[in-house]
């Protein structure tokens, strides 16, 4: 997860050597498939027309029965949600000003809704309107997502840094603890093609997954230990359109697996194993083969700079295109029904 490769933070101004440079935060749209780039930042409130730009990003999340509809984590600024494909944002003002770890939306109903701040799950039926509280960590462990299966969706999945696994079969009203893993846990998430098939990403330690809805575990992380330092993790992402097609995002690069996690191979980037750090990587929903990463390097006291790379031929060969901003990008996200657009949010490191 990002948060432990890095403590992002402050007030949008790093360092690169003597310069001074600044950026917009928030989110960036492309509808021309990377090629340019346009800030989708409008933020209308009581008092006027506002903008995301100062906005840290954590994450964007999408919606499984709405392409239309974007959910953006943030770190420390709140729930925010567009349902015009980012030409407009709205706060979850009675959520406040909290760090947003993860959006998990009920695949068979759009208005039900899990938010994890990692403290407590909220959950709406309402499409934001009101939340309540389904589950509040009282031991001090950090709750690191929350995940709706697909086969079921009164069956939902939460994981603790410390490693402990509890599942609700009743939509969060009651929990259990199902599983405790040797080591924390970093990620959890719900395949999107199989029912109660659930992928958790362990700290340092690979990849595990379910196919029965947590009852027995099978361990995936063998494989990705061929590749230096692949236990490292970042981002866990499903191909668009091809069952237990996944992609492994981590220090040594991206891996890709077409048997649900029990073989990696290594994906030919421009950029060597290990020699920058990838947060944003995705698919084109309806051309699989158009596929985009950035990768980032980081200098002193919080410096960095990126690259967008970009492929039409399924990775064979890459190219570079300018970024629409200096701040770091953090999550990367494909339009699900139109393969032109592409949404990046960023945010910015702590000046050290």
């Amino acid at each position: 997860m990002l948060a432990a490769a890095l403590l992002f933070g402050g007030a949008g101004c790093v360092s690169f050597g003597s310069k001074t440079v600044q950026g917009p935060m928030g989110v960036f749209r492309s509808n021309d498939k990377g090629e340019t780039w346009q800030q989708a930042n409008t933020f209308p409130t009581t008092k006027g027309v506002s903008s995301l730009a100062g906005v840290k990003v954590y994450k964007l999340f999408t919606d499984p029965s709405d392409p239309n509809a974007i959910y953006l984590g943030s770190r420390g600024q709140g729930l925010y949600y567009s349902y015009n494909r980012g030409e407009s944002w709205q706060k979850v003002e009675s959520l406040g000003n909290r760090f947003i770890y993860s959006v998990a939306v009920d695949p068979k109903d759009k208005c039900t809704i899990y938010v994890t701040d990692g403290a407590e799950i909220v959950k709406t039926t309402d499409c934001s309107r009101t939340w309540k509280r389904v589950y509040t960590e009282q031991r001090g462990e950090r709750i690191v997502g929350v995940a709706v299966d697909y086969g079921s969706s009164n069956m939902i999945f939460t994981a603790l840094s410390s490693g402990q696994l509890l599942r609700s079969t009743n939509s969060g009203d009651s929990w259990r603890a199902i599983k405790t893993f040797n080591t924390g846990v970093q990620y959890i998430t719900a395949d999107p093609f199989t029912p109660n098939r659930i992928y958790v990403a362990g700290l340092n330690s690979g990849l595990i997954r379910t196919d029965n809805g947590g009852d027995t575990w099978i361990p995936l992380t063998t494989s990705l230990q061929n590749f230096a330092n692949s236990l490292d993790f970042y981002r866990l992402i499903f191909h668009p359109t091809e069952k237990d097609a996944l992609y492994w995002i981590s220090k040594y690069g991206i891996l890709f697996s077409k048997d649900a996690g029990q073989t990696w191979n290594a994906m030919q980037l421009l950029s060597p194993p290990g020699s920058v750090n990838i947060y944003s990587f995705a698919i084109g929903s309806k051309n699989p083969k158009e596929m985009y990463y950035v990768g980032t390097v980081f200098g002193e006291k919080g410096a960095s700079r990126s690259t967008f790379y970009k492929s039409v031929d399924g990775g064979s060969n890459w190219v570079t295109k300018k970024m629409p901003t200096n701040t770091v990008p953090v999550t990367l996200l494909t339009h699900p029904d139109d393969n032109n657009i592409l949404f990046m949010g960023f945010t910015i490191p702590d000046e050290k």
